[in-house]
């Protein structure tokens, strides 16, 4: 019917303007889609002014040197020539990107770094025998240097970065440290050579340094060792505890002090006594005994100690002289006194006294 027909033209229209619709939504997406991509690339084109050059000037060379090994290759191959860059310029390329990978990872680059020099030879030759046949000497290194021209361009962009400057306070650290590694190195080998050895119930051999404080000197045969040196402060055999009169004095008085663990314990008897005296009601304040009086130590001379050390010595009693801490123990005197009696004994001096 004729209401029908007009239902359905008006469907039509309805459905028409909504794929007008439509339509133009996806062409106004499709336009704010393009013209954000162009804004992003607007952007990074602005942000990368130097990259972009440095693009160029590594492209434009290869794409030069390409067609002209390609060219060569053909006078030379036949149309199989046209391959020729392929070893020519896509071999150092191939190089050059494998050594930028190796330096990103911090990989070594050594045999990276030769192949890519050595195939920038070889192709830096080729294109100027090429450019010499075509033109002579100054087409041949036209050719030769825009054939390289990228790599060299890229090896220089993707290199290290060279190190600041160091100011001149650092400089002069750096140097004190180097030679005080030196210096170390220098006496850990000579300790090494002098070091002995402990033989294990396995077979394995530790090997054994006397500690001290050393320097390095020269033997009358050039030959260097390590010497002692007395150092203020410090023993021959590292540092020691600065030591007081008052240690010193109570050092003396117990070195002439009795054992205790051999002194008799008290008697039955004197333990009756004892109970008997107190049963009996004494006056104690009367009775109070006078305090006793420390008697005075025997105290030995600088000579007498002398001459216990050097008979010591002779003795065989496991004694260093070298080191105070063995005089002081073996000796029972005060450390003062040891470290004057060992730096005698480095002099030379004790033998003579003794």
């Amino acid at each position: 019917t004729a209401e029908n027909r007009r239902a359905d033209r008006a469907a039509e229209r309805e459905q028409d303007r909504t794929d007008r619709e439509h339509r133009q939504a996806q062409r106004a997406q499709r336009g704010q889609q393009r013209r954000a991509r162009l804004a992003t690339l607007g952007r990074w084109v602005t942000a990368r002014p130097v990259e972009l050059a440095m693009a160029a000037i590594i492209v434009v060379p290869a794409l030069l040197a390409w067609t002209a090994m390609a060219t060569y290759g053909r006078e030379i191959y036949g149309p199989i020539g046209v391959l020729l860059p392929l070893f020519t310029e896509a071999a150092m390329w191939a190089f050059a990107a494998k050594l930028h990978q190796a330096r990103q990872h911090q990989a070594p680059t050594g045999w990276l770094q030769m192949g890519t020099w050595a195939f920038t030879a070889v192709a830096a030759l080729l294109n100027y025998i090429h450019g010499h046949a075509l033109g002579g000497i100054a087409v041949g290194l036209v050719m030769a240097v825009v054939s390289v021209g990228g790599v060299v361009t890229h090896q220089i962009l993707t290199a290290a970065p060279m190190q600041a400057r160091r100011s001149r306070t650092d400089r002069q650290a750096a140097r004190t440290q180097r030679l005080a590694a030196r210096r170390v190195t220098r006496m850990e080998r000579v300790a090494l050579r002098q070091a002995v050895g402990e033989l294990g119930t396995d077979g394995t051999v530790s090997l054994l340094h006397q500690p001290g404080t050393v320097t390095l000197a020269r033997a009358w045969t050039g030959r260097t060792r390590l010497d002692r040196r007395a150092v203020p402060g410090l023993a021959a055999d590292g540092p020691t505890s600065p030591a007081t009169p008052v240690a010193d004095a109570v050092e003396q008085w117990l070195s002439v002090q009795p054992d205790p663990a051999t002194e008799s314990s008290p008697t039955d008897t004197d333990s009756t006594s004892a109970l008997e005296w107190a049963e009996s009601g004494a006056d104690l304040q009367e009775s109070t005994p006078a305090p006793v009086s420390i008697p005075e130590p025997n105290r030995r001379s600088l000579d007498t100690l002398r001459t216990e050390l050097h008979r010591a010595v002779s003795d065989g009693v496991e004694v260093d002289p070298t080191s105070a801490e063995s005089i002081r123990k073996t000796l029972r005197c005060g450390a003062k006194t040891a470290r004057r009696l060992r730096d005698e004994w480095n002099d030379g001096s004790a033998a003579v006294a003794a």
